[in-house]
Parts: structure tokens; C-alpha cells; sequence
């Protein structure tokens, strides 16, 4: 299988955007609530609002990517993204965070996030102002659409 690498574009604020739209499903799976540990540091909150336009809730919608489209997500570690950078914290470091932005469920504005310390490997986390599980009305075991590209 062939799969061509995206072209990026830079918007102002040098964000990079994967020109054309990749889809991924995956199926929802509960985490292990790290990500709203990660998502309420104040220093990945401001560079989430100034890279992504918006202030995440404090936890991921954990999506086990489908085998067919696990392909699509290896490219997506591959690639740049946009980069919200990592910082010391009381002794502790907390790493580089990848990020590309989304559509969830074919309405909501996400982002995919990559950290460079990941507890997961076939597992696409995601981001967004809102609860997606509530939003969506998503459960465990639930399919979800992941188109990653620009947001409009």
C-alpha cells in the first residue's frame, strides 16, 4: 500500500496545515486520564489557544485507530504538525506535543495530539473546546470519523 506524504501550507502565525484531507477511524476507548493532567498545565494551555485558536477541555476523546487505517496515523508521527513545545514544571518535564488539526465526527473542530512520550501506540488522541464524549454522545466501542486537515 502507497500512501503519498501531504504537502504543507503555512497560514500566518507559521502554522503548518496538511493541505489535503486524510480520514482515520478508530473506535473509542477509555484512557487512563492522563491527558487532563497534561491539558490543564497553563503553559500547554496558552500555546494550545495561540496555535490551535482554542483552549482544550481537560481531557482526550482516545480513538484504538481501525488496522486498515493504521498507516495513515504512522505518517501522521512522521510528519511536523504543529509543535506546542514542552517545559520543566517543579522538577518535572513534560514533552513536545505534535499537533494536527481536525474535524470529529464530521462536525467538531479538534485536533490530533502526538506527545513525544506516548503511553499509547495504536491509540490517536484528540483534543477540542468541548467534551467530545458528551457532544457526540459517544460510548466505548463507538466508531468515530477523524478527518485530519484544515478546519474550516
Amino acid at each position: 500500500m502507497s500512501l503519498q506524504i501531504p504537502e504543507k501550507r503555512f497560514l500566518p502565525n507559521s502554522r503548518a496545515v496538511i493541505s489535503y484531507e486524510m480520514l482515520i477511524r478508530g473506535k473509542v476507548v477509555s484512557g487512563k486520564g492522563e491527558g487532563k493532567k497534561y491539558l490543564s498545565e497553563k503553559i500547554y494551555a496558552e500555546q494550545f489557544k495561540e496555535n490551535l485558536s482554542f483552549i482544550p477541555f481537560p481531557g482526550t476523546l482516545n480513538l484504538s485507530v481501525k488496522e486498515e487505517d493504521y498507516e495513515k496515523f504512522k505518517i501522521l508521527r512522521e510528519e511536523k504538525g504543529i509543535i506546542i513545545h514542552g517545559f520543566e514544571h517543579n522538577g518535572k518535564k513534560f514533552g513536545d506535543v505534535k499537533c494536527f488539526v481536525c474535524t470529529v465526527g464530521g462536525r467538531e473542530r479538534g485536533a490530533i495530539v502526538i506527545p513525544e512520550k506516548s503511553h499509547y501506540n495504536n491509540v490517536l488522541e484528540v483534543i477540542s473546546d468541548r467534551n467530545l464524549r458528551g457532544i457526540l454522545s459517544l460510548r466505548d466501542g463507538d466508531e468515530v470519523d477523524i478527518l485530519v486537515g484544515e478546519y474550516e
